[in-house]
């Protein structure tokens, strides 16, 4: 047993020296019979490190079997010691246009280590990092991989929390996403995209609030990495300063409506946004509807130029015919400027997700999407194709 655990160990370690971080899966929220994302997860709103209840419910409710304890409960951690992993290797196919295209690539899409440390029954210690996914690799080969661990190694989330209970009131500091939207784990959706909460975004976050049985408030100020922090700290895309606010409240064990708002200052331009997110679960049709709208209306800082006024909005329905699958539909509209309809992006997701396994995920994504057209049946097309091979410790 020894020598299985620790040959499970050097394997893990590996893959992750070949690998970008999963935020949660909001399709299980009421679907697997847990009403709050917190159950399942150590943070306050989820994502992240799974508890032992999350666990559980990975072995005996969404896998077709298996021990989800960590290792495969080969190895039990003291109680103030939580630790975990997540790697996905993944295949594409882009079609984007052009002469290059399309697009054929296969890589390491994520390879994240993470460690929870309490102290006493209220303060705790949460550390997460791994390596970039890259899709084009300097060295293709697994020592080019190995070599290249320094440029790509990056710490998405660390932070420092009191919360002295499951439910109640909480406090946290440090680097995460402030609570907001359906925080979906592809980072391909628009509502992620283009409200803030792209890969590899994450900003320096203070949050506060409280979680209970059947609502939770989440209030959070925030700030990009300071720009002399090393590369493994720093953020890619929207470098914003600014607030967001989250609020939830459910009904009946079933659903969950949240009204939600965001202010952004990059320095250059303002972001001020706002919106609504709706959860619906019809148990005898074993389906669960997600929705989420936000309304934007971006400025530019010291110019007299007329205001963009945006919208992002996404609804999906989740089926789960039998135990172990669940398969999604989703469409969305992303318009970059709502006096013009040539600023509308269409998309049309379908995705399947298997679970033959505590531990193991199979997922087939695909994404057609019409850009710039006024009408559904204009403007230019691109599609992406995406197969996901996904083990977590």
């Amino acid at each position: 047993m020894r020598r299985f655990t620790f040959c499970a160990l050097a394997a893990a370690l590996a893959l992750i020296a070949l690998g970008g971080r999963a935020s949660a899966y909001p399709q299980f929220q009421f679907s697997s019979g847990t009403t709050r994302c917190s159950q399942c997860h150590y943070s306050p709103a989820g994502g992240g490190l799974i508890t032992s209840w999350g666990r559980d419910e990975a072995g005996d409710t969404i896998s077709l079997g298996g021990d989800g304890a960590f290792l495969h409960g080969l190895l039990d951690p003291p109680s103030w010691l939580a630790l975990g992993a997540d790697i996905r290797l993944a295949a594409l196919r882009n079609e984007v246009g052009g002469p290059e295209s399309p697009e054929y690539a296969a890589f390491p899409m994520q390879s994240d280590l993470y460690a929870r440390l309490a102290f006493g029954d209220q303060v705790s210690l949460y550390l997460e990092g791994g390596a970039r996914g890259d899709v084009r690799p300097a060295g293709s080969s697994v020592e080019g991989r190995i070599e290249s661990i320094s440029d790509r190694f990056i710490s998405r989330e660390h932070y420092l929390m009191w919360r002295p209970s499951a439910t109640g009131v909480y406090l946290r500091a440090g680097r995460f996403f402030a609570p907001y939207g359906l925080r979906f784990v592809e980072h391909t959706f628009y509502v992620r995209r283009y409200t803030g909460y792209d890969l590899y975004d994450e900003t320096y976050t203070v949050s506060g609030g409280y979680v209970g049985d059947d609502w939770e408030l989440h209030v959070s100020g925030f700030t990009p990495p300071p720009p002399n922090f090393p590369n493994p700290l720093q953020s890619v895309g929207l470098r914003e300063s600014g607030g967001a606010l989250y609020v939830e409240k459910r009904f009946a064990g079933m659903s969950a409506l949240a009204l939600q708002g965001r202010v952004g200052n990059s320095g250059e331009t303002a972001r001020y946004q706002g919106g609504a997110v709706g959860k619906l679960w019809l148990e005898p049709a074993r389906v669960l509807f997600l929705g989420e709208a936000d309304f934007i209306r971006q400025l530019i800082n010291g110019a007299a130029s007329y205001p963009e006024n945006q919208l992002v909005s996404y609804l999906g329905a989740t089926f789960f015919p039998v135990r172990g699958l669940m398969a999604g539909i989703a469409y969305e509209r992303y318009q970059e400027d709502l006096s013009l309809a040539t600023t509308a992006h269409n998309g049309f997701d379908a995705e399947v997700n298997f679970f033959p396994w505590a531990h193991f995920e199979l997922v087939l994504f695909g994404q057609y999407q019409i850009i710039g057209a006024g009408a559904a049946s204009e403007g230019p097309k691109a599609s992406l194709f995406m197969l996901q091979l996904h083990y977590y410790l």
